[in-house]
């Protein structure tokens, strides 16, 4: 399916549904349907949102380089011991996605 880019949001109108603290700055927003997995590069401080049959599934937050720092899933990938929190959010260290994921940061 296709993708839409929308820009100028200074507030968190259109994305973080889950209210994480951890969410810095976003001036565009990607949406995309039906991918496996969003992009590992992105435009600086954008996020990510993508679609499965119709549902928010994930969201990848971008930092001023383009790079992710956080992701906030709407799912349990079908793992609920790993991920028992819906949704839940992975932070990044070192350019690397940490597997187990954690409480919204409220």
């Amino acid at each position: 399916m296709g993708a839409g880019v929308h820009g100028g949001f200074g507030s968190t109108k259109g994305f973080n549904g889950a209210g994480s603290k951890d969410v810095g700055r976003v001036d565009k927003i990607k949406t995309t349907h039906d991918l496996h997995s969003v992009p590992m590069k992105g435009d600086p401080n954008s996020v990510s949102k993508n679609y499965k049959n119709g549902k928010l599934d994930s969201e990848r937050y971008y930092d001023k380089n383009g790079n992710p720092y956080l992701d906030i899933d709407y799912s349990n990938h079908g793992n609920p011991k790993m991920h028992p929190d819906v949704p839940h959010q992975h932070k990044y260290k070192n350019g690397k996605r940490i597997k187990k994921g954690e409480k919204i940061n409220k």
